[in-house]
């Protein structure tokens, strides 16, 4: 018991005190259903007491010896933390405050697929806001994600397994701890009895099945399909001689790709939708994403209702690696202007040296694209995309990808990945750069063309629906769009009984 004590008292701290004096924020929450309020172990929540707290202040978890917070309301104002006094903005028992409070702004959560256990940090705080890419704060979190991997940590997690909580939008990942996710991989069921896990053991399989028919699409990658497996609980199936790749998040299944093989029939179309249906009991999140034109019949569509997904862009490689004449002029001043400031700049392989660096300039992206669009969705890329930026930057050797990196001054201001879908298509999965410095995009891009010297089309993936994406893709002048169709219930719409199959 001393060793928890410890533990819990002793976790480091970063935030000086006048920056939560002045926090307009924490202890205080809008309403008594799904906020974030810290959580407490029987052992935090006889400290209180015995500091002049209440037992009044707690209830139990469902299911769990974790404790939550009784809130109190303030009126107008919602609702606060029993501990919290709102004269003086303090902790009556702050000496013995929780873990989860301790913590603070960072937190563990669970990623969104419930995959892993991870240490996040809270973007609504106005320290993280301020501060939250500070070489101290870097350095902080790299000691507090050792402090959570000991022992130590474990002995705690029983007694309050809650405090990993659901993943937020506003939250960042800053690492996996690893001895902490052990506890949740066994909780991993299949959703039917035909559908067998698939994860990195079976990836060969999945491969063998992606080279059945060329294809332009990203999602006839490994990376398209693995990078996701942190949010994305994967399976397969072998249904009518076809292999089915079946994809479980958010308490629902669907198929990101449709079933493939060297000559796929309709009834695997159907097999596999037998299952969506049994699976998500007549819920519309049954669905087929990725269909190539080329390869549904079209008895398939005619017994199907449909829709177009979203497009990914197609260019020419060499006009890419060129950019030459007056339509390309914007970006060629943009790398010129780069390359007049900073002449020392280097465009280099990614080594595996490159990963926490390459995290940390997502991070400060993400923290300024979050302040510049506080749209739900847009938050939800971000989230999201670190997930799939951090796999594919981790498992770069096994997905087949090729990594780049741009050094300014000795620090990395961008990185960008690919892997090819075709023998004569690559795909660009990955690109973030530093915006304060302005051309970085530009001549990451270019001199990734260049690189890719043996694929003469490329694929820029698609635009997400963003305005500014959209523009900025079709600046490059695409050649043409990777269309796909996705098939979204059994009784087609009298409008979509015949799919144009116009060439990409």
């Amino acid at each position: 018991m001393q060793e928890i004590r410890s533990f819990i008292q002793d976790v480091p701290q970063i935030v000086p005190e006048i920056w939560c004096l002045k926090c307009k924020i924490c202890c205080r929450f809008p309403d008594t259903k799904e906020v974030q309020t810290p959580t407490w172990s029987s052992l935090e929540a006889d400290w209180a007491v015995k500091a002049g707290g209440q037992a009044s202040w707690f209830e139990k978890s469902p299911d769990s010896v974790s404790l939550n917070p009784t809130l109190h309301s303030c009126g107008e104002r919602g609702y606060r933390c029993p501990a919290f006094q709102m004269e003086g903005s303090i902790c009556s028992v702050y000496s013995v405050r929780p873990l989860d409070c301790r913590l603070y702004p960072f937190v563990l959560t669970r990623n969104p697929g419930k995959t892993e256990v991870l240490l996040a940090m809270d973007t609504k705080c106005p320290y993280i806001q301020a501060h939250g890419m500070d070489p101290e704060v870097v350095r902080y979190t790299a000691a507090l994600t050792r402090y959570l991997e000991s022992p130590a940590a474990l002995d705690y997690l029983r007694t309050n397994p809650k405090i990993v909580g659901d993943f937020w939008p506003e939250f960042l990942s800053i690492a996996a701890l690893g001895e902490m996710t052990a506890d949740l991989q066994g909780q991993n069921t299949a959703p039917h009895p035909a559908i067998q896990p698939l994860g990195w053991p079976q990836r060969s399989l999945l491969e063998e099945s992606l080279s059945f028919a060329k294809h332009i699409y990203s999602g006839y990658t490994a990376a398209g399909i693995l990078g996701w497996s942190d949010l994305i609980h994967y399976g397969w199936a072998s249904l009518e001689g076809a292999f089915c790749l079946f994809a479980q998040q958010g308490g629902g299944v669907f198929m990101p790709l449709p079933p493939l093989g060297r000559s796929v029939r309709p009834e695997a179309f159907d097999a596999a939708w037998k299952i969506l249906s049994e699976v998500n009991q007549g819920s519309e999140v049954s669905r087929i994403e990725g269909i190539e034109p080329s390869m549904i019949p079209q008895e398939v569509l005619n017994r199907f209702r449909w829709r177009e997904g979203e497009p990914e862009y197609l260019y020419r490689r060499e006009e890419l690696a060129a950019l030459r004449g007056d339509r390309y002029r914007s970006q060629r001043g943009a790398v010129n202007r780069f390359q007049r400031r900073f002449p020392s700049s280097r465009f280099r392989p990614f080594q595996d040296q490159d990963l926490v660096p390459c995290l940390q300039l997502y991070t400060l992206w993400a923290i300024r694209r979050q302040q510049a669009d506080p749209e739900s969705f847009s938050k939800a890329l971000v989230r999201d995309g670190l997930f799939f930026h951090r796999r594919l930057m981790m498992s770069h050797r096994e997905l087949g990808l090729t990594g780049r990196v741009l050094e300014v001054e000795g620090q990395i201001r961008g990185y960008t990945f690919g892997a090819p879908v075709s023998s004569d298509l690559f795909c660009v999965f990955l690109e973030i750069a530093d915006r304060s410095f302005p051309g970085t995009s530009q001549l990451l891009f270019l001199e990734f063309c260049k690189d890719l010297g043996n694929y003469p089309l490329i694929n820029a993936m698609g635009d997400s629906g963003l305005p500014g994406l959209r523009r900025a893709k079709q600046a490059y002048r695409p050649v043409g769009m990777a269309r796909v169709v996705e098939l979204a219930g059994v009784e087609p719409a009298a409008s979509a009984v015949r799919l144009q199959r116009s060439p990409n």
